[in-house]
């Protein structure tokens, strides 16, 4: 490479998107069994943004530089890294520990996933946090899905579109749930069977009509507040819903006897817990998003893209 410098983003203090800064760096040389990535893509996910606000649920150390996924072409092997690894590969590198907003970034190759050719760099981002999350709470969490009626909230966001595709492809019925007729009309082309609105009033009633009195099955939710508590209402007697989040920030307040008497359950989502306890069950799910996407069973959209010098903008 000729150059020797980069751009990088990076924040000193915690805040709303100002505290971003561009920093001109050294491009890192890889060190033993790490590669170097020249980046073409990088995800932004919602993490991203709690650690800017010191609000992930891990210590974001200072200064610190963001982006957990970066989707560009190896361009320097480091020592011990061996095949299939090679230069001009593409791959996903994941970064446990940030970096990824910049023009070049070092990681792991334990770490990077070899893409498919012709796969967009932009699409490619979506596989790793939005695509297993998705995954592998549909394949491990979520049990036989033929003929239930399935919510999903959020439903236009990231892992909530990719719910809302996996749930129908294993036979469920899929109620989507959002908060604007924008994201319902998006949640509806992704192929759910019906929409509400829950930033209006009575859109329990409306799940409730949608499932004749009796209830959804199954729940996805990572909204919280009064979504959370309403969601609790629509389960079905013996229902069970699965909670990988809470975007609001506010707690839902149902009282533990109402799952007593209603026989629900709930169970909690955690994409680091499984990566570092089921290494092996999440690396399948990554195998099996990237060839649903490369058969056109799986769409990723993206709904924004950014330069890096537009990070602090936005």
């Amino acid at each position: 490479m000729k150059t020797t410098t980069m751009q990088q983003v990076q924040f000193s203090h915690y805040g709303d998107p100002s505290v971003l800064d561009i920093v001109q760096v050294t491009i890192p040389a890889p060190g033993e069994g790490e590669v170097l990535i020249r980046i073409k893509a990088s995800g932004v996910n919602f993490s991203d943004i709690l650690r800017r606000r010191d609000r992930y649920f891990m210590p974001t150390p200072l200064p610190y530089f963001p982006g957990v996924e970066a989707v560009g072409e190896i361009v320097v092997l480091g020592s011990k890294v061996a095949a299939p690894f090679q230069e001009g590969m593409m791959v996903l590198g994941i970064l446990p520990h940030g970096g990824a907003y910049a023009e070049f970034v070092t990681a792991p190759a334990q770490y990077c996933i070899p893409l498919p050719p012709g796969m967009d760099p932009v699409v490619a981002t979506g596989i790793f946090v939005q695509g297993s999350t998705a995954h592998l709470m549909i394949s491990q969490l979520a049990g036989d899905l033929q003929g239930k009626t399935v919510l999903v909230n959020a439903a236009a966001g990231g892992v909530g579109s990719l719910l809302v595709q996996l749930a129908r492809q294993a036979g469920a019925k899929v109620i989507a749930a959002s908060s604007s007729a924008d994201k319902l009309a998006m949640a509806k082309a992704f192929g759910a069977d019906a929409v509400v609105n829950y930033a209006e009033k009575g859109w329990g009633d409306q799940l409730r009509t949608l499932t004749n009195g009796v209830g959804v099955d199954l729940a996805f939710e990572m909204v919280g507040g009064d979504v959370y508590n309403e969601t609790i209402r629509s389960l079905k007697k013996g229902g069970k819903i699965i909670i990988y989040g809470c975007a609001s920030g506010i707690q839902g307040n149902i009282h533990p006897e109402y799952f007593v008497d209603e026989s629900i359950s709930q169970f909690g989502f955690n994409l680091a817990y499984y990566i570092g306890t089921y290494p092996e069950i999440w690396q399948q799910s990554l195998g099996a998003v990237i060839g649903l996407i490369m058969q056109g069973k799986l769409r990723i959209e993206t709904a924004s893209q950014f330069r890096l010098d537009q990070v602090a903008h936005r």
